[in-house]
């Protein structure tokens, strides 16, 4: 697969329209609601439409497999589950792929990679297919919910815990030293990010299509400059697949990977009202009330945490705070406290 870096993303207003007109016979894969909010930005119809309505495998397939044959050109048009499903399709019918997402907050739209899910779990890779170029029409982005998109800078900004817990376990003796020069790049992604997203805000200080470009290159950018050190353990991320599985519910995935880099911050004591300052800069949920998480959901989040990390049947073996000192009991209760004033 091509590096994120490499994708060719255009933008513009009437893009859709101005794109479409010239696209050969195509299938769309959607959802109901990215389809009805983008329909009306097409000059040509598709000539046959496939709804995504989970990622189980079976269904990913049958979908690929009714679709028509004569077509040329597969459009995936969404976010996440839509996007990734148009992958498969294209790669099963052998036809080049169009991305039009409806919000710029997903990886999906800059990787190829379309994974195998069990439940909740990806525990493989079904496909890996490069897009032709993506559409990222202006109009239709804005239509979306504004966390939506803001969603996509909470999923670079939790990097924070992966800093947060290297700074903890060399100042109590574990692991290397913290290397400072290490992390320099990260922590000047993150600063061209909480500095200058407010910056690109209306007057109403609503997004604009400044603020799609900026998110959109901020998520395409982070895969060349986020810290990877094995002193800095991904829990954010981890957090997220544990509070799915253990609730069997999604959330927003930027959105819960921006609680967990807080939580991590918390438990480490590393500062975490800076990282919350940063978060609502950027107009990036996290706290559990906005995300609609219950105080049972979050306890049943962070217990699955520490087994989620430790999987080794998975393949996980995640050495982190997270999973040698869960957040349980009155440190979950203290920790709940926490949240519901910040």
């Amino acid at each position: 697969m091509k590096p994120a870096r490499e994708y060719d993303i255009r933008f513009g207003h009437g893009l859709l329209k101005a794109t479409s007109a010239s696209w050969p016979d195509y299938v769309v894969v959607t959802t109901p609601t990215a389809w009805k909010t983008a329909q009306p930005f097409l000059a040509r119809q598709p000539i046959g439409i496939g709804y995504n309505k989970w990622l189980d495998k079976t269904h990913l397939e049958e979908v690929a497999a009714a679709l028509p044959n004569q077509a040329r050109l597969v459009v995936g048009v969404g976010a996440g589950r839509a996007l990734d499903h148009a992958k498969l399709v294209a790669k099963r019918k052998g036809l080049p792929l169009v991305q039009v997402p409806t919000v710029v907050s997903t990886g999906a739209i800059i990787h190829g990679f379309v994974g195998d899910w069990t439940g909740r779990v990806i525990t493989g890779s079904l496909a890996e297919v490069d897009c032709e170029y993506v559409v990222v029409d202006h109009d239709l982005v804005l239509k979306a919910p504004e966390h939506l998109n803001t969603a996509g800078l909470g999923d670079v900004l939790c990097g924070y815990a992966g800093i947060s817990e290297w700074k903890y376990n060399a100042a109590h003796g574990r692991g290397p030293a913290f290397d400072q020069p290490t992390v320099a790049g990260t922590e000047a992604h993150h600063r061209e990010i909480y500095e200058g997203f407010p910056k690109t805000l209306g007057v109403d200080k609503g997004l604009t299509p400044d603020s799609v470009r900026f998110i959109m290159k901020a998520v395409q950018d982070r895969d060349d400059r986020m810290l990877r050190h094995t002193a800095a353990p991904g829990a954010d991320h981890n957090f997220c697949f544990a509070i799915e599985k253990a609730n069997d519910r999604y959330w927003i995935h930027g959105e819960a990977c921006a609680l967990g880099a807080v939580l991590v911050a918390w438990h480490t004591s590393q500062e975490p009202e800076v990282l919350i300052d940063r978060l609502d800069r950027c107009k990036v949920r996290f706290r559990p009330a906005d995300m609609a998480i219950s105080k049972e959901e979050l306890r049943k989040g962070l217990d699955e945490t520490a087994r989620w990390m430790g999987d080794k049947s998975a393949g996980r073996d995640v050495d982190s705070i997270m999973r040698r000192e869960p957040v349980v009991g009155k440190r979950f209760e203290d920790c709940w406290n926490w949240l519901s004033k910040v």
